[in-house]
């Protein structure tokens, strides 16, 4: 075994290990949002009980809000704005992280773990906002625009902020997204056929 054998066997258990580190930290994060999902979801059920008085008791689409509800929090848990380190002092003394190059690692193990994170995200906000529907343009901005937030956020927290991750979250909102649309296209034509 060469000395770059030996480089490529060392990269890829710190690549499996940097991967394993994430899923655990991705697992605990979900867990320990449920509850406080659970309760924003409460307090937003009875709200639009309180506006509506009228709730529609539709099981799989309550289950989707609350799925949603939970993949934001969790997102805002995971990337370091719920529990994060804020101040300002990073950004007056210039300390901020930046980073426009676009994937300068290449197609890493962190890029693809961006575009899984965000997939979820994408698809359960295609069903819990209607109007997202009929205009795929909406599935982008979504992500786009929450990315954007969380990123300009991580600033300042003293997290790296790359130009990158807010292009591979876009990418898994909109994946996502289509993959609500692909399964409601293959359900609308089983129905047909039916």
């Amino acid at each position: 075994m060469g000395s770059k054998d030996f480089y490529i066997i060392r990269n890829l258990n710190g690549e499996m290990e940097m991967l394993m580190n994430y899923l655990r930290e991705g697992i605990t994060a979900f867990l320990y949002t449920m509850p406080i999902a659970l309760i924003v979801f409460i307090i937003f059920t009875v709200g639009k009980f309180l506006t509506k008085r009228k709730i529609e008791f539709k099981p799989l689409i309550m289950l989707c809000q609350y799925a949603w509800i939970l993949v934001v929090i969790a997102i805002l848990k995971i990337t370091g704005i719920i529990g994060g380190d804020f101040g300002t002092t990073s950004i007056f003394s210039g300390n901020v992280h930046f980073s426009s190059d676009l994937f300068g690692e290449g197609l890493s193990m962190a890029t693809l773990l961006n575009i899984a994170l965000f997939t979820p995200f994408g698809f359960f906000s295609s069903i819990v906002f209607k109007k997202l529907k009929n205009k795929w343009i909406y599935g982008i901005l979504i992500g786009l625009i929450f990315s954007g937030i969380i990123e300009f956020l991580q600033s300042f927290t003293g997290r790296f902020v790359q130009l990158s991750d807010i292009l591979m979250n876009t990418f898994g909102t909109f994946l996502g997204y289509e993959i609500w649309f692909m399964l409601l296209k293959l359900n609308l034509k089983s129905k047909q056929k039916s």
